[in-house]
């Protein structure tokens, strides 16, 4: 603590100085407890509010933190306490607008058109906005084509032809996440906090290298943050969902509020799917599963769906909509639940076939090829 003299001493010109360095070093501590993000937005967001979300990529359990009012003119500022670089989602009306990594003592502008994004104050924040910038141009790419005909497909009713481009979404979504990830390994971005943004969407059969080696750079150089606390355990448990791997133990609950646990179903094989009732890939899909689990629950095959919806009636509604007559279970916590972040489920479909002792055995099948794994076990 800063001592003062006393009016009648008689006031040294060097321990002024001194005195005036310490207030400053003082001031400068209180501002680096915070950061400051400014923006510009297009007139259909006049007079609305903006919330930044803290992004958790260990759990997807992201957090509002806080909440602005948009002026009139397009205008609003959050002043952000933190001790340390953390990510966080700006998004007006439940929608994303744009990713920014922040740091202590950060002055960062955003000007939003409807277009482009343009930020001052942050190259982290510019590299996140690159990513996101490639992301939707390899989506458009890869998946939109089988996104769309799969809508043609279910509203035409063809059955073969819903099959064909659910498989075709699979294989598309992994060349949508292969190409992503080659442009992580770029060293200005794989060298940056802000790689942790594309552990959302790893592939976890062909990433360990990719994984393994962001966990070397950021335990090398940011050793102490919260950010690779959440990377190195996103990575861990990304391992212990690799196949041939026994399958995570969890208890959740279904429909009519009983207790499901997973150990109960060893001595089957078993399919864990992911989905929810607002996810179009997965309800174009349920014809194929109801089909498959009516030919195979009495020759040892199980069907255990874990929603990540939010609204339990929309949740039961779609079960009963698409004929679903097996065990269901839900913790209405959508990502940020817990057998979510157990299986690291950061996007839908998502599904894993367990053999009869818990192992799992393959992952992300549908259609066809899961009709064929299902053959080849069961017969």
């Amino acid at each position: 603590m800063a001592t003062y003299p006393s009016p009648k001493e008689k006031i040294n010109s060097t321990v002024t100085m001194s005195m005036l360095l310490v207030l400053l070093f003082v001031s400068m501590g209180v501002s680096a407890q915070q950061a400051i993000v400014t923006g510009a937005l297009p007139e259909y967001f006049f007079g609305k509010s903006i919330k930044l979300t803290l992004i958790d990529y260990e759990t997807r359990n992201d957090k509002v933190v806080q909440e602005a009012k948009i002026s009139p003119d397009g205008k609003f500022t959050l002043t952000i306490p933190l001790k340390e670089p953390e990510i966080y989602d700006l998004g007006v009306d439940n929608s994303s607008l744009v990713q920014v990594l922040v740091k202590p003592g950060d002055n960062i502008h955003l000007t939003i058109s409807k277009d482009t994004i343009q930020v001052t104050g942050s190259p982290e924040t510019q590299y996140l906005i690159d990513y996101e910038a490639n992301r939707k141009m390899v989506f458009n790419k890869y998946l939109k084509r089988t996104y769309d005909s799969s809508a043609v497909a279910v509203k035409s009713g063809d059955k073969e032809r819903i099959e064909y481009w659910n498989m075709e979404h699979e294989k598309a979504s992994q060349n949508y996440k292969a190409e992503l990830a080659r442009w992580v390994e770029q060293p200005f971005f794989i060298n940056s906090l802000a790689a942790v943004h594309h552990s959302i969407r790893w592939n976890s059969e062909t990433d360990t290298a990719l994984m393994n080696q962001m966990v070397s750079i950021f335990q090398q150089k940011y050793p102490n943050y919260d950010l690779t606390r959440q990377l190195v355990n996103k990575v861990n448990a990304t391992k212990r969902i690799a196949i041939g791997a026994i399958a995570p133990g969890f208890v959740s609950t279904d429909t009519a509020g009983k207790k499901i646990d997973l150990k109960g179903y060893r001595g089957k094989y078993t399919l864990i799917e992911f989905w929810a009732s607002w996810c179009a890939p997965c309800r174009e899909e349920s014809p194929t599963l109801v089909r498959l689990y009516n030919e195979y629950k009495d020759k040892g095959f199980a069907l255990l769906s874990v929603s990540i919806d939010k609204n339990t009636t929309q949740w039961k509604s779609a079960i009963r909509q698409d004929g679903y007559t097996w065990k269901n279970v839900c913790d209405l916590n959508g990502y940020g639940g817990p057998v979510a972040a157990l299986y690291t489920v950061t996007a839908i479909p998502n599904s894993f076939l367990l053999d009869k002792n818990g192992r799992i055995i393959a992952k992300n099948l549908r259609g066809k090829d899961l009709e064929a794994k299902l053959a080849e076990l069961m017969n």
